[in-house]
């Protein structure tokens, strides 16, 4: 059993010289083969009118319906959006047994090069996971900033630290009750025990190789968020030597998901992040 991240992240290679059109086509074939049925829980591209590029990333076991309500509202504010899906998401949770944390990042690359491609700058967000994912992002490849929204930086539940061990007797675990259990056709019922694996390997990746950050961050968690400890983003926001804001959520009708309408506070957030955005010299 492997005790360190097994797979090392690098940068993307270059697809710069690749149609954006084509780049869309191959990253909506792979949602195909994999079962994805439901047009919401498609990656999606959407052109705007600003020269300004917005890469959008779910959590685990959701799928891009938990971004599109921001990515829309980004949209309409005439950024080019587009919202991504993380390979072995929107479809049946089995897909996510064979697959690891370098696979769910190396399949970002065809959303982050349609926007490389078609804008001038480029921002990467990410919800939980996709949080995690995001910042790997940035690591790695040419951006020009990064919002965090309740990043899956520390899990609460203490039995996800034994699910290397629990990986050997099964193979799922069922959710117990959340705020998604009516939203079926966008978030999977149960837990794929080797995805949860590679997600306690990309939480420990990301926290190893959080002196590659470069560029700046803002970062939303709530104080109440019931999935992931609010006090992972603090330390996480207190170690990096990046132009930075933190914002705290003292309310506790506010959980885990901040992306969507599951959070009452989300107007506040999008406007937040549009600010943030426009303060970092986004062409306007």
């Amino acid at each position: 059993m492997n005790k360190k991240p097994p797979y090392r992240l690098d940068r993307y290679p270059d697809l710069k010289n690749v149609d954006i059109a084509e780049l869309v086509s191959i990253d909506k074939k792979r949602a195909l083969s994999e079962g994805v049925s439901n047009s919401r829980n498609m990656p999606e591209f959407k052109k705007g009118e600003r020269n300004v590029g917005i890469l959008l990333i779910h959590g685990f076991t959701a799928s891009p319906f938990e971004m599109s309500e921001l990515g829309e509202y980004l949209n309409s504010k005439g950024f080019t959006i587009y919202n991504s899906r993380v390979v072995g998401h929107g479809s049946k949770s089995v897909y996510l047994d064979k697959l690891t944390y370098r696979d769910w990042y190396d399949s970002l690359k065809y959303g982050y090069f349609t926007l490389k491609n078609s804008c001038k700058k480029l921002f990467v967000i990410g919800q939980s996971m996709g949080g995690l994912l995001a910042l790997n992002v940035a690591y790695y490849n040419d951006l020009d900033g990064v919002v965090l929204l309740s990043p899956a930086l520390d899990i609460l539940d203490s039995r996800f630290d034994f699910v290397p061990i629990a990986q050997y007797f099964v193979n799922s675990i069922e959710k117990e009750y959340s705020d998604t259990s009516n939203l079926k056709e966008y978030y999977y019922g149960e837990r794929s025990v080797k995805g949860m694996v590679h997600l306690k390997y990309l939480i420990e990746y990301t926290w190893e190789h959080k002196d590659l950050l470069k560029k700046p961050i803002l970062l939303f968690h709530s104080k109440f968020d019931d999935v992931v400890n609010y006090r992972g983003s603090v330390k996480f926001y207190n170690e990096v030597s990046v132009p930075k804001e933190l914002v705290l959520i003292d309310d506790p009708k506010v959980k885990h998901i901040l992306s969507s309408s599951l959070n009452p506070r989300k107007e506040e957030i999008y406007k937040k992040i549009l600010d943030w955005l426009e303060a970092n010299d986004v062409e306007k």
